[in-house]
């Protein structure tokens, strides 16, 4: 996946970023050995911002979180397709593993619900 200069510019170690209307990337040395685990779906709002939560159950006894802001633009995407990639890079932004993540119909209609656009 080619990264765009703009999350490239603004991505650090522990910090993931939505991407290319459909995907989020995260720099990390922290990520899932396995790409077919369990993931547990959140959404905060913290002020006018929405916050997703994927608690990523590779080691059950130390899951692995990641959360990232998202936008009315990436929901509509995201509600369209049901799913998203998540991008796990190291520093010098390689490819360390690729999660795709499935939302049910009840997640997608509380993350609309949540970004304010309806139902």
């Amino acid at each position: 996946m080619e990264l765009p200069e703009e999350v490239k510019n603004n991505l650090n170690e522990g910090v993931c970023l939505t991407c290319c209307n459909d995907s989020v990337v995260c720099m990390t040395s922290d990520y899932p050995k396995n790409a077919n685990v369990e993931v547990l779906f959140e959404i905060d709002k913290e002020g006018r911002e929405v916050i997703f939560r994927h608690i990523i159950m590779d080691d059950p006894s130390n899951p692995l979180t990641v959360e990232y802001s998202v936008d009315t633009k990436f929901v509509e995407n995201v509600s369209r397709k049901k799913w998203i990639n998540i991008h796990f890079v190291d520093e010098n932004f390689n490819e360390k593993i690729k999660l795709r993540i499935t939302f049910s119909d009840d997640e997608i209609r509380v993350m609309r619900r949540e970004i304010g656009l309806g139902t």
